[in-house]
């Protein structure tokens, strides 16, 4: 009996162990930072109008206007190894930034947040839909605070592009219907829910948000 006992206090230990160095490992790549901090210069929207206002002034030009390329969908990109630091997310309100790695895979996760690589997301430049995941144990603890109307940001390859939150809602997680291409430039953040579930949460926790600003 004395050595069962044992065996079920070393099993115990092993297991929190186990769990402790995951949350640990994702936790060091959350970084603590002041609202001031997160601020910009300029307005939110100064950057969004001028790129409208130049689109607005081809329109009215005699000259023919160039022919839009095709965006790169993330799966085409090849700069960046499985698992690569390479991008850099701000959550305002909770005062919070985090490593993002290339990949949405499971040893990338447990390094922090990823970004979701697929033929329907792209890497914010593009201006399409890019994706980020992460644990709700580890890096999004407190993504349940979020309301609509706050901001995100998202620093990626020496530019910040910022979101507003336009939409939160709670799905299945085997919704298929969240990963899709978009035109309009959207950040996306997912995570296991209920936040506080023990276990394999069955659904996900969806944050949407749209462009605002981009800024050197």
């Amino acid at each position: 009996m004395e050595k069962l006992y044992i065996f079920i206090m070393c099993a115990g230990l092993a297991v929190a162990g186990y769990f402790g160095y995951q949350w640990w490992q994702g936790s060091q790549s959350v970084e603590t930072i002041s609202i001031e901090e997160s601020e910009t210069e300029a307005p939110a929207e100064a950057n969004m109008a001028e790129a409208e206002e130049t689109q607005t002034e081809d329109a009215g030009s005699s000259e023919p206007a160039e022919q839009e390329t095709a965006p790169v969908m993330s799966d085409e990109v090849t700069g960046y190894e499985q698992g690569e630091e390479m991008a850099r997310l701000e959550i305002p309100k909770i005062e919070n930034a985090y490593k993002t790695f290339w990949g949405a895979d499971d040893a990338t996760l447990k390094q922090g947040v990823g970004m979701y690589v697929s033929e329907w997301t792209t890497t914010p430049d593009q201006k399409r839909h890019t994706v980020l995941s992460g644990h709700r144990d580890t890096v999004f603890t407190e993504l349940g605070e979020l309301e609509t109307g706050d901001m995100l940001a998202l620093e990626y390859d020496g530019k910040r592009y910022e979101y507003e939150i336009s939409k939160t809602w709670i799905t299945d997680k085997d919704d298929r219907t969240v990963i899709v291409d978009k035109d309009t430039p959207t950040l996306t953040l997912t995570t296991c829910y209920p936040l506080d579930y023990l276990g394999n949460a069955p659904d996900r926790y969806i944050i949407q948000a749209e462009l605002v600003s981009v800024s050197e």
